[in-house]
């Protein structure tokens, strides 16, 4: 058995406060509940329709997750069951509190989520671009009218929860359980892999999309440790997914989102590995490269944050 870590940096070291730690093969078993959990309202409105039907005497086929309006309303705020799950398994079985996941500073919170979300849009809005300047793809206005941006704001507020979900089991919760027994390098390639079997089986996913999801699940480990918090990165994905669908009109991971501010479409002949073809802009080496470039300065960040932590340690410890 190796030995326990017993320091990290923040904000992976939770679970080393807790009274009662959860190990790595319960903090699987942990997250598949809240995985179940947040599914009941899909899978109790699938048996509903599905009881109609048989009434009917029609057939009832489940495709899966459809992004219209009222499933996506569904789906996402669903997520926050997981989240309720989490903290009720934290409060009762590891005594410890939920903010050490990442949220101990709720005014530095508002700070960092703020610039959390202008990082989501930012880089969506760098990876929707490039294929339409290069005559990959276009864009086009979607004549949204008043319900459309009504609904377009409880969209934000759904991709915030659901973004938060994912970070708050991947990059909080699996990285402290991992992180403790085998240290940080692990815990970041074991979330990673995770986060991207978790998305395997959405709509037009292929090698690239793959390689996409792990790159993803790095850069925002580091946008994490580079922020010593989740605040950020929960932002960060909420908003990314957000203008992805609803600002951009493009597919969120294969699945297209019905209210939209604007359209994107692949042009004739065009390149898959620009325009990102039926997975989305997600499956794009475009976003290859932004999230290459996001990771690595997010780790330069992370390595003066740590140099200036180990700096203000040792004038502490001088006499």
């Amino acid at each position: 058995m190796r030995p326990i870590h017993t320091t990290l940096p923040a904000p992976t070291g939770g679970m080393l406060r807790a009274e009662r730690p959860t190990g790595i093969t319960m903090a699987f078993v942990v997250i598949f509940i809240a995985l179940v959990v947040q599914s009941l309202p899909m899978l109790v409105q699938a048996i509903s329709e599905g009881v109609k039907a048989a009434l009917n005497g029609t057939v009832y086929s489940f495709t899966g997750t459809s992004f219209d309006n009222a499933n996506a309303t569904l789906t996402l705020f669903s997520f926050g069951l997981g989240i309720l799950w989490l903290w009720f398994w934290m409060a009762v079985k590891e005594r410890r509190s939920f903010a050490t996941l990442g949220f101990e500073s709720i005014s530095r919170g508002i700070r960092l989520g703020g610039r959390g979300v202008l990082i989501g849009i930012i880089m969506m809005a760098i990876c929707v671009l490039v294929p339409v300047i290069t005559g990959q793809a276009t864009l086009q206005w979607a004549s949204p009218d008043g319900t459309t941006f009504a609904f377009m704001a409880i969209m934000l507020l759904g991709f915030l929860v659901q973004g938060s979900t994912e970070e708050i089991l991947t990059r909080g919760y699996l990285t402290q359980a991992v992180a403790r027994r085998w240290g940080l390098l692990t815990a970041v390639i074991v979330q990673a892999v995770f986060f991207a079997l978790l998305h395997g089986v959405n709509p037009g996913i292929g090698f690239l999309p793959i390689v996409n999801l792990l790159l993803f699940a790095v850069f925002a480990s580091l946008m994490s440790l580079a922020e010593g918090s989740l605040w950020g990165v929960c932002a960060m994905h909420g908003a990314w997914n957000w203008a992805q669908g609803n600002l951009f009109g493009v597919a969120v991971s294969g699945n297209p989102v019905e209210a939209a501010m604007l359209r994107y479409e692949s042009n004739a002949g065009s390149a898959d590995l620009l325009t990102g073809g039926t997975f989305g802009i997600e499956g794009s080496l475009v976003t290859t490269v932004v999230y290459l470039v996001g990771a690595f300065i997010a780790w330069k960040i992370w390595q003066k944050r740590r140099a200036n932590t180990a700096a203000e340690g040792a004038i502490s410890r001088e006499p």
